[in-house]
């Protein structure tokens, strides 16, 4: 009796050192973490959103663990502001979306001590985010892009094998587009296409953009830019109307009417980023962690590949993502 006594107390105090052991190891961790997040973009939400439901997953789950300080979408001109704002607050964490906002809170944050997640930026390392991309070693980690943009072209040209001029509209005080359309001019000149390129600062400079439209223009291409692409809804009234295929580097701007992508998901990107998050705020440096890249899929809206008359072929249907409804609803 008092052997088997012996025992369970034995089992009781093994199982409560592996309970401390795990405890101390995070992974029953019930600290509570704060979240500043900062955003130049409407279209970037969804990232947020997978970010909240990734970090959830594990075990920072908003309105118990987790606390998100955020304003929503911001201009660019009081984005460094809103991260001396945030700062401020002292958050465990900075949240970028965008590259933007990458760039206004990445001083702050270095100068707080304050480790940066970007959900996404563009060229990392060009914008001085990290030294490399297998070790940051700046404080900083996250998810980028790139190599998608040349392939989204290649794909229009092969779904519209007459395409000969492109419409390009972008902001020049965002870096991202200006890197897109590094990789993608030597692209153009070999599929002999033209590309007609619009500054487009505020929704009156992209709609003149549009009126502007050259008789011969195929497809309006929204390079990586988050503002342009946030415009969507107000691009398809243009294109729809004059049958000019668009094409966006994420796949909610082809939910959203858009005829095809190759490009994000920003749902998944988001949690990509809340993996990385997890990691530091485990206690690994963020600087220690290698920046991932985006995963890309072809994506192709069904009813407006119809609406515009294009036939393509079952070999590249059964490649893509087939989007069903305009607005809201998708399937394949």
């Amino acid at each position: 009796m008092h052997l088997r006594g012996g025992m369970v107390a034995m089992m009781g105090c093994a199982l409560l050192a592996v309970f401390m052991l795990l405890r101390w190891g995070g992974v029953f961790d019930d600290r509570k973490v704060v979240v500043g997040v900062l955003n130049h973009a409407i279209v970037a939400e969804e990232a947020l959103e997978g970010f909240k439901a990734g970090l959830a997953s594990h075990g920072y789950v908003e309105g118990g663990q987790a606390t998100y300080y955020y304003r929503g979408p911001l201009g660019g001109s009081v984005l460094e502001s809103e991260a001396e704002r945030l700062a401020a607050l002292k958050p465990d964490l900075f949240l970028t979306l965008s590259t933007p906002a990458a760039k206004a809170a990445f001083r702050v944050a270095k100068a707080a001590g304050i480790p940066l997640i970007f959900a996404p930026a563009s060229d990392p390392i060009a914008i001085g985010l990290a030294e490399s991309l297998g070790r940051p070693g700046r404080n900083a980690t996250g998810v980028t892009f790139g190599i998608q943009e040349p392939v989204r072209l290649q794909w229009l040209k092969t779904m519209l094998p007459g395409l000969t001029a492109v419409l390009v509209p972008f902001n020049p005080d965002d870096p991202s587009p200006q890197a897109s359309l590094e990789k993608i001019r030597p692209v153009a000149d070999g599929l002999g296409i033209r590309l007609d390129l619009a500054y487009v600062r505020s929704g009156a400079e992209l709609d003149a953009a549009l009126a502007a439209m050259a008789p011969d223009v195929g497809a309006v291409f929204v390079p990586v830019d988050a503002y342009v692409a946030s415009q969507v809804p107000r691009i398809l009234v243009a294109t729809l109307g004059r049958n000019v295929p668009l094409t966006t580097p994420q796949r909610g701007g082809v939910v959203e009417g858009a005829f095809m992508s190759y490009g994000l998901d920003m749902r998944s990107l988001g949690a990509q980023g809340a993996r990385l998050a997890a990691q530091v705020l485990g206690g690994v440096p963020a600087g220690d962690l290698p920046v991932e890249t985006a995963e890309f899929r072809l994506t192709i809206n069904v009813e407006t590949m119809e609406r515009l008359g294009i036939s393509l072929p079952d070999q590249i249907l059964r490649q893509a993502d087939l989007i069903r409804a305009r607005r809201g609803g998708d399937g394949s």
